[in-house]
């Protein structure tokens, strides 16, 4: 295949990756939203968790969830991606977390909004848009039906603002599972 070749299929493909994103651009919002008024604070566990089932329901249509308990703090959770593709060959780690720096109650001091193109909110930032980012990757590789030829694991962690204490062996683990 010539480089000009190559790089017409490229552009292709980031087209169809940037159609689709746009639209579902009121989607991807809403599920920042959700994310972001769905608190969680490291310290309030009760809080990680609900976090945590929010992202286990808005994923389990098209991936096998799975959570681990954590000392002190809410469950990890880990998420295997079913993506096209017949044979899968190793894995993929995306590693982000649950957890925020802000207290519960901030919502009413700072609540979500969009203005300009742009969102506002606790957790926005960190990290709760790219956890919306990244299942929105995942549904458009499902249906735009590109081929994955590796095992994609989204692993969440609730600690991470505190040191990621109790996250760090399954983090090294799923780590060293990976290319």
């Amino acid at each position: 295949m010539s480089k000009t070749v190559m790089n017409v299929a490229i552009i292709t493909a980031v087209d169809r990756f940037l159609a689709y994103a746009q639209s579902h651009r009121k989607a991807i919002v809403a599920l920042i939203r959700q994310l972001v008024e769905c608190e969680s604070p490291s310290d309030n566990a009760p809080a990680v968790n609900r976090f945590v089932e929010l992202v286990s329901d808005t994923v389990a249509p098209f991936a096998r969830v799975r959570t681990v308990a954590a000392r002190r703090y809410g469950r990890h959770l880990l998420c295997e991606f079913a993506l096209p593709g017949r044979r899968k060959s190793g894995q993929v780690l995306a590693l982000g977390h649950s957890d925020t720096v802000w207290e519960t109650g901030t919502l009413a001091g700072m609540p979500f909004r969009e203005s300009q193109g742009r969102l506002w909110g606790p957790g926005v930032l960190d990290m709760k848009a790219g956890v919306a980012f990244f299942i929105f990757a995942m549904r458009a590789l499902r249906d735009l039906d590109v081929p994955v030829s590796s095992r994609v694991l989204l692993q969440l962690n609730s600690d991470e603002e505190v040191g990621s204490e109790s996250s760090r062996a399954l983090t090294e683990k799923n780590a060293a599972r990976s290319k």
